[in-house]
Order: C-alpha cells, then structure tokens, then sequence
C-alpha cells in the first residue's frame, strides 16, 4: 500500500515541480508537458490505478493548469483510430459470442506450432510483413484479437498474470512498429517523409528508391528484435500445453462452422480487406477509412439477424468489450498532441542540433537520436514533421547531402516502442492488458539496441555506399 501511495502521489508532484519552478529558457508550455510527460509515464509504468484512468489526465490537467487549450486535445479521444479499435472490438466480441475465438485459436496452434519461442518469432514475423505495406494501427487491431482468442483458448485470460500472453501481443506491437520502415506504406509518418523529400527534390520520390535505401536497415533491426525477443521475452513455459494431435482432435470436435461463425469471420475479412485495398476505392468513397469500415461492420453485427436473434446484443457486446483499449489509445494520442502542438517536441530537438555539426558519425548520431527519442513520446507522424525537416534544413546549412540523413532518420521515426504513447502497436497491447513494465524496461534496452545498429549501419552505409546518398 506504501509503495502505491508513493507513485500515486509522486508522479503528480514532479509534474508540479516541473511546471511551477522557473527554468532559464524553459517556457511554461514545455514545463507543463514535460510534467505530463513524467506523470503519465510513471503512472503507465507503476500503475498506481488502471492504465485507462491515466489516459484521461490530459483534458483535466490542461482545464486546470491551462499550457495548452483544452480544445486542442479533445480531437484525440474521437480521432478516426479510436474508432478503428471500436469496429475491431465490436468483431472479435461477436467471434467470442459464437465460438469463432475457439476456432480460430486451434487453427493458429496448427499452424505456427505449441513452441513458445516459435509462437513469438512468427507473430512478430508476420506484424512486421504486413506493417511494410499497411499502417501499423491497422495491423495491431486485426492481430492482436486473433491472438487473444488463442491465449484464451490455453486458458490465459489476464495477459498480466501471463509472461507468454504479454510477450505474444508485445511482439505483435513491436513487430508492427520495426516493420514499417521497410516502405513508404508502412504509415503515414512515412508519406509525410516522403513529402518533404519531394519538396527538398523539387520531383516524385519514387517507392521503389525507399525500399532499395532502407531494405538494410530494416533487415537489420527486424532481425535484432527477433533474436533479442527471444532472449528477453522470457515464457514461463517452453510449449504450449497439448500436442498436435489433440489440438487437431479439438478442431474436428467443433464440427462445422455455424453460420453466425462464418458471418462473424466474412464480417472482419471484409473490413481488413477493405482497410488493405483502400487505394482501390478510395476516389469514389474517400470518407471510407479503416477506422469507418471497421464500425460499419461492427453495426452490422447488431443489425443481422439468425433465426430470429441477432448475431449480438449490446447487453453482451458491452460486458465483454474491451473499453480501457480504446481510452487508453486516444490519451496516448493526446498526450502527444501536447508535446507537440506546445513546442516541447522541437524544444528537445533543438538542444541537439548544435551537436551535427561534428561530422557525419556526429550527424547520424544526433539525428537518429532525435527521432529515436521523440517517436517514443510522441506519435512517429508528429515526430517526422519535426525531425525531418530539422534533418533537411540542418544539412543544408552544414552545405553536406542531406538524404542519406534523412533515410537513417525516416527509419528511426519507426522505432516507437516504448510506452503506449509511442505507436499505435504499443498502445493497443497496453489496452489489451500486455505488462507496461515489460514493454518499457525492455522496450528501452531493444530501442538502445536498434539506435546503436542504425547508427553503425547508417554511417557504414554512408561512406561504403555511394547510393545511399542518392535519390
């Protein structure tokens, strides 16, 4: 009970600290965000009170102490993502309503094996595959409740009372967040580096170019997370309990899928699908996003009808949905929406820029580290806005080529991994109950990981490469 005292009190005390003792050339704006910065990380951390709760500290804070409108931040908690995890939920209740969850567990133990090591590598696989051509928010909320209706199949309910049930649905957010540097696809974060690249250019940037630079860093670092999940994402059972045969044994006993079943499953097929072939519809429904193809089939599940009942009531559908998932999401957004639109994001970056000027390594170094350390208190689209440009206009006044840079930065930018504030991945495991402590201790030994190989790689590239400098 102390110990919970302490953070409870704690965390909000620094904030008070921070934003009311004066600091030379720190603006009131920068102190009160970096004050809530400490709060909300410490009470994500520590979990004084649950992880949702703390997510509603940016509107109250902001009403009170006033460093920033209140109205500036309201857009995060119904931003088109909030409503992406909404429809996402609403589907995976209506698989647990009919038993899909069942089904689709055993059909993914089949497939990928009982290994605990082997379940880990290939969910964080696959996250990282689709996260090269779709936005990581996408992927984590069609990911992830196929992974929760496996764990609940083995009999893992509370992902924080399970090593193996967090570590699966931290790879998955991790996988989501190191794949999308391998193409401008990989989020918007990316575009937007691509934008300013064509701006510095004066032309089109192809995609093709993007894959070919950054394929080798990319490589690199998926394959170090990989191999440092298994090492510090430690299970506390070596294979999932059963064998082949009996999860086999299980599948045929289910007998064949009920119509309520294969409604729920065309229902998240279609919305998927529709979020993955966006470009294809996009000029005759340009209002149709992810986020609104998702609730629009999440509706449908309450609309049609079996035998006279409908696929799902709201009086089951809101006792089994995952409601901290959403809240939890939409304060990590505000919470960068206030670092951001207040200058503390640049604030921090500036107090770099004066180092770049030592060199190439020196300039890698500082650059990477900027986008590295912005991307996890912030979202890596407000991070791109502030550090490319920095990264662009810097190089030119250094008179040096600033796309090798701007590659070696555009990959950091992907590297939030830390804190549910960081991406859409991290968020949404933390919504789903995966361990924060986890996510952040290691999260920070894998993000000093992945910034001290992309510095390596990026200033091999540099001297080794002629091409990379190149666009």
């Amino acid at each position: 009970m102390l110990t919970r005292a302490v953070h409870t009190v704690g965390a909000p005390a620094v904030f008070l600290a921070l934003l009311l003792v004066p600091l030379p050339g720190v603006p009131y704006e920068v102190r009160g965000s970096l004050g809530l910065l400490v709060w909300m990380s410490w009470w994500w951390i520590a979990m004084p009170v649950d992880l949702a709760v703390t997510a509603f500290l940016p509107p109250v804070v902001l009403a009170i102490f006033n460093f920033l409108p209140v109205t500036a931040i309201l857009p995060a908690y119904s931003e088109p993502l909030v409503f992406l995890l909404l429809g996402a939920n609403i589907l995976s209740t209506l698989w647990r309503r009919w038993g899909l969850d069942r089904r689709i567990a055993l059909v993914s133990l089949l497939a990928i094996g009982t290994g605990a090591r082997q379940q880990l590598i290939a969910w964080f696989v696959v996250a990282a595959a689709l996260s090269s051509i779709l936005p990581n928010a996408v992927v984590a909320a069609a990911m992830m409740p196929v992974v929760i209706a496996m764990l609940r199949f083995i009999g893992i309910a509370d992902l924080r009372t399970s090593v193996f049930g967090s570590a699966l649905i931290i790879a998955v957010a991790w996988g989501t967040s190191v794949g999308g540097a391998a193409t401008p696809l990989g989020g918007a974060h990316n575009l937007l580096t691509v934008q300013f690249v064509e701006e510095l250019l004066g032309r089109e940037f192809l995609f093709t170019t993007w894959l070919v630079r950054l394929a080798p860093l990319t490589v690199l670092a998926t394959a170090a997370a990989a191999l440092f999940m298994t090492a510090a994402l430690k299970p506390e059972l070596d294979r999932v309990e059963g064998t082949r045969a009996y999860f086999s044994q299980e599948l045929h006993g289910l007998g064949p899928m009920s119509a309520p079943e294969r409604i729920g499953l065309a229902f998240f097929a279609a919305a998927t699908l529709l979020s993955f072939t966006r470009q294809l519809y996009a000029p005759w429904l340009p209002g149709l996003t992810p986020a609104f193809a998702f609730i629009a089939f999440g509706i449908l599940s309450f609309v049609v009808r079996h035998r006279g009942e409908a696929l799902l009531e709201w009086n089951y559908a809101e006792k089994q949905m995952t409601w901290g998932l959403i809240f939890l999401f939409a304060g990590g957004s505000a919470l960068g929406q206030v670092l951001s639109d207040t200058g503390t994001a640049k604030f921090l970056a500036d107090r770099l820029i004066p180092l770049a000027g030592g060199g190439p390594f020196a300039a890698i170094v500082v650059f990477s580290l900027i986008a590295v350390v912005l991307t996890q208190i912030t979202s890596n689209t407000a991070a791109a806005a502030i550090v490319i440009p920095i990264t662009i206009s810097t190089c030119q006044g250094l008179e040096i080529n600033p796309m090798p840079y701007v590659y070696i930065a555009g990959a950091a930018v992907n590297f939030g991994i830390m804190l549910p504030s960081s991406s859409a991945g991290p968020a949404i495991a933390a919504g789903y109950g995966a361990d924060v402590r986890t996510m952040f201790w290691q999260g920070a030994k894998l993000t000093a990981l992945l910034w001290t190989l992309l510095v390596v790689a990026g200033y091999l590239l540099t001297r080794f490469w002629p091409v990379f400098g190149s666009a």
